[in-house]
């Protein structure tokens, strides 16, 4: 193992809309339903839920990356030294589109307003969240 390579997390990305991906990295923070969790090298076993959040990366490099993340679980393995994450989206905050984003808004709000069963009202929430979450990554994050 190269020397660059020495204390960084495996990272494993899964979402609905893409292939695995996997990445090396020094860090990862992400908010769980235990609350925001930073995930270093040789960790302790980990698993939880994923909220909607902005999730933090630090890169091999140092370099510090935020995306927009729809929910889903994290899996730490001590033994392999690797990060599962699999979530329902994951966004880098400089591709949100602010005015997609918006629209998904005002629609959720409508949704909300009209639904008529519990699970039409929860499925409006999670997308009015993903929406506040998506907008405030963008004002908040972009560089």
């Amino acid at each position: 193992m190269a020397d660059e390579q020495i204390g960084l997390i495996n990272l494993r990305l899964v979402t609905p809309d893409s292939l695995e991906q996997r990445h090396r990295i020094k860090s990862i923070t992400v908010q769980t339903d235990n609350g925001e969790v930073e995930i270093l090298p040789n960790h302790a076993d980990y698993l939880a839920n994923v909220e909607v959040s902005i999730l933090t990366i630090r890169r091999y490099n140092d370099e510090i990356v935020h995306y927009a993340v729809g929910g889903g679980a994290i899996h730490f393995n001590n033994k392999t030294n690797t990060t599962s994450l699999i979530v329902n989206t994951f966004i880098p905050v400089e591709k949100i589109d602010i005015e997609k984003t918006k629209k998904a808004q005002e629609e959720a709000l409508q949704k909300l307003k009209n639904s008529t069963s519990a699970h039409e009202h929860k499925q409006a929430e999670l997308s009015l969240k993903t929406a506040l979450v998506e907008a405030f990554a963008k004002n908040n994050y972009q560089k």
